[in-house]
């Protein structure tokens, strides 16, 4: 009011004075969201041809069942090979496949724009919650994550399920203030119904997601009933459920008739079949939570081993935002929005903590990123705003600024310069089967081509020749057939050493080119 009062001394309209200062700030927080989608698309999608170098088998098995589905027309639902898997990310994997070609970074483009379009939508999420300014920051830490980068990279279905609950969250509670406003409110309930059910048809961690819409729906209930607006209450969320349940529809209807994979990886992994689940519970919560500030996920395929996954001033912000959240449920104060996010936190973790394998694990608990990054950022903010009553604000910006620039440059230089080009990194992305299907690829169609795959101690077809299927677009029999390619795998009786398996097979075939692929466990980290 008092910028108003000195410009209209100077002979300025007010009107357009106003109008102006509400456009600027309105385009600054424009401008400052796509600087920060930018940055995000450059991390992303950065010699995204080139890194992560070579293809694991699980994304090449993600490829087949996309070359498979392309050739037969049958899109499916769910995957019952490897363990069982959601549909949707294969099936969009297999369009672009389809478009582009059966090539690595075509399997692991939808999970860099899955990746970006989440840093875009984390930003309406904590600002519905929080402010614009939170909602700023936490896309900016999304943004520049090198555990969300990573998964961004890789062409598995995991970093798809982050992104239907942030928008779908969003949606929800944007839908639900329009029906206490009494705006249009509708149209945005179906949508987010349609959202969430699409959820899960990602990622079998997506299924923690109930207990917080359950939140969310209770909590606006309350408010209904006090405010007078629960029959807008009613009919929306009669929407949402309906609109959710037509879209999860066809997977339930898949899982009825295949009850066994509903559970069936889950069961693989379970805490609950140990001999002490409690125990076993009280240590994956410690491992997760050193995850975090202490000690990384040791898979090369996820994390630089060992190393947190959180940068640490990142995760003393997050230290300081649980705190805050503590606060605020005791006093009050902003108590819903630090529910809603304190309760995400906890739930993301459940995947990992009810598991026995790999712990601490980065990718059973990918759904905790977006909360990190909000409680990350409300500590980042209420720092600022009581920095500011005491320091310049020059200098304030400036310290502000070279903040950022650090957290911009510290997923480069730890993607790009110390996890891209490890050993270990060549190894878990299985090159050795992609420089093989580049040598296949490099032969004319009219040359035999043997593919002897062998495992020491392990009769049948190695999981790590899905690479070498996938690469050069033999999976099927009728690919085979046109690739002219023959895959041979061990026998049991045959020999189980390697070299001399291929040396046998060697000796019997007597035209074409022979292609040895040895597959051995994966070496333990190298430092």
């Amino acid at each position: 009011m008092a910028n108003a009062r000195r410009r209209r001394s100077s002979g300025r309209p007010e009107q357009t004075t106003a109008d102006s200062q509400g456009l600027s700030e309105k385009q600054r927080q424009l401008l400052l969201l796509v600087l920060i989608v930018a940055l995000a698309a450059f991390l992303r999608f950065y010699q995204l041809t080139s890194f992560p170098p070579g293809l694991t088998s699980d994304e090449a098995m993600n490829g087949n069942d996309g070359l498979e589905a392309v050739e037969t027309g049958h899109f499916s639902v769910f995957y019952p090979q490897n363990g069982g898997r959601e549909g949707l990310f294969i099936n969009i994997q297999a369009a672009f496949v389809q478009v582009l070609g059966n090539q690595a970074w075509v399997l692991r483009l939808p999970s860099a724009i899955f990746g970006i379009l989440t840093v875009w939508a984390l930003y309406f999420l904590a600002r519905k919650l929080f402010s614009p300014a939170v909602g700023l920051l936490s896309s900016f830490f999304l943004a520049t994550s090198l555990w969300h980068v990573i998964f961004s990279r890789i062409g598995l279905r995991a970093i798809s399920s982050a992104f239907f609950l942030v928008w779908a969250t969003y949606l929800l509670l944007d839908a639900l203030d329009r029906a206490r406003e009494g705006g249009a409110y509708r149209g945005r309930m179906a949508w987010a119904g349609v959202v969430y059910g699409l959820g899960f048809h990602t990622y079998i961690a997506y299924r923690v997601s109930p207990a917080l819409i359950g939140l969310v729906l209770a909590y606006s209930f309350a408010q209904a009933r006090k405010q007078d607006w629960i029959g807008a209450w009613r009919i929306g969320v009669a929407l949402y459920a309906a609109m959710a349940a037509v879209v999860v529809l066809p997977l339930a209807v898949y899982f009825a008739g295949n009850s066994e994979m509903l559970v069936h990886r889950s069961a693989e992994v379970s805490v609950l079949h140990t001999s002490w689940p409690v125990l076993e519970i009280l240590a994956n919560i410690r491992k997760t939570v050193q995850m975090i500030f202490t000690k990384g996920d040791y898979d090369w395929l996820h994390n630089i081993a060992f190393r947190p996954v959180v940068f640490w001033p990142v995760a003393i912000l997050l230290a300081l935002g649980i705190t805050l959240g503590c606060i605020a449920l005791y006093r009050g104060g902003r108590r819903f929005a630090y529910a809603v996010v304190l309760l995400w936190l906890a739930l993301g973790s459940v995947p990992a903590v009810l598991s026995i394998e790999n712990m601490p694990n980065a990718i059973r608990s990918i759904l905790m990123i977006p909360p990190i990054c909000m409680l990350a950022a409300a500590a980042a903010y209420w720092i600022y705003e009581r920095l500011s009553r005491k320091v310049r604000p020059q200098w304030l910006q400036l310290a502000g600024v070279l903040v950022l620039l650090a957290l911009c440059y510290e997923p480069y230089h730890s993607y790009f310069d110390v996890w891209a080009p490890n050993y270990n990194v060549s190894q878990v992305f299985n090159v050795g089967g992609a420089d093989e299907a580049a040598r296949i690829n490099a032969l004319p169609k009219t040359t035999p081509k043997y593919v002897v795959a062998v495992m020491p101690g392990r009769p049948g077809m190695p999981p790590a020749t899905q690479t070498v299927m996938f690469l050069t677009g033999s999976y099927t029999k009728r690919q085979q057939d046109e690739q002219n390619i023959h895959y041979i795998a061990r026998e049991a009786g045959e020999p189980t050493d390697g070299v001399a398996f291929c040396q046998t097979m060697a000796a019997r075939l007597k035209v074409g080119s022979m292609f040895c692929l040895q597959v051995n466990w994966s070496p333990p980290p190298v430092f």
